[in-house]
C-alpha cells in the first residue's frame, strides 16, 4: 500500500506554496507519521512514507484515524492552510473492528470540518465491506474499489485526480 501512496504523490504537486502532505496510519489505534509542514518536497516525502512501519494485524480502528486526521492533520498548527481544500485519501483493506460502530459518526464529523474523504478500499477475501466505503465518503462516485493489492497501481492516477479536483476550499 506504500507504494501506492508514492504513485500517487508522484502525481501531485508537493511544494510549501503548491500541494502538502500529511500520512496517518492506522491499526488498532491510529499514528501522525507526519504532519503538512514536515516535508516540502515530492521526494523528501515519498523516502519518508517508505520507511513508515505498518502498525500489524491487532484490528482496524478507522475512527481513530478519521478523528486523528480532523483533530491533529487539518490544524495550521500542522501546515494546513485555511484556504485550501481539505482532502483526506483513506485507504482500508478491512472493515473496522475497534469503534466500528463510530466510523460513520468520526466520518460525519471530519466532513462537516470541510474534510473531503476519498476512500480506497482493497476488497480481499471479504474483509472490507464496500458499505462503509460508501458511508465514509464525501462523494461515493469517488470511491475507489480494487480487488487485489496489485491493481492499486492501476488507480493512482484516478486518486490523484479526485485530489487535484477538490474544490472544497473555494
Amino acid at each position: 500500500m506504500l507504494s501506492f501512496v508514492n504513485l500517487v504523490i508522484d502525481r501531485l504537486t508537493i511544494s510549501q506554496y503548491a500541494q502538502r502532505v500529511s500520512f496517518v496510519s492506522y491499526g488498532d489505534r491510529a499514528i501522525v507519521d507526519f504532519r503538512f509542514n514536515a516535508y516540502n518536497n515530492a521526494q523528501s516525502v515519498k523516502q519518508r512514507v517508505s520507511s513508515i512501519n505498518y502498525l500489524g494485524h491487532a484490528g482496524s480502528n478507522l475512527a481513530d484515524a478519521l478523528d486523528a486526521i480532523r483533530n491533529q492533520v487539518f490544524l495550521t498548527s500542522s501546515g494546513a492552510r485555511s484556504w485550501a481544500p481539505r482532502v483526506a485519501v483513506v485507504v482500508a483493506d478491512r472493515s473496522p473492528t475497534i469503534r466500528a460502530q463510530q466510523t460513520v459518526s468520526a466520518a460525519t464529523q471530519a466532513r462537516a470540518a470541510r474534510i473531503q474523504i476519498i476512500p480506497v478500499g482493497v476488497i480481499v477475501s471479504g474483509r472490507l465491506v464496500r458499505s462503509i466505503l460508501d458511508q465514509i465518503a464525501s462523494e461515493r462516485a469517488r470511491v475507489t474499489i480494487v480487488y487485489d493489492y496489485n491493481q492499486l497501481a492501476g488507480v493512482a492516477s484516478q486518486v490523484a485526480g479526485y485530489v487535484c479536483n477538490s474544490h472544497l476550499g473555494e
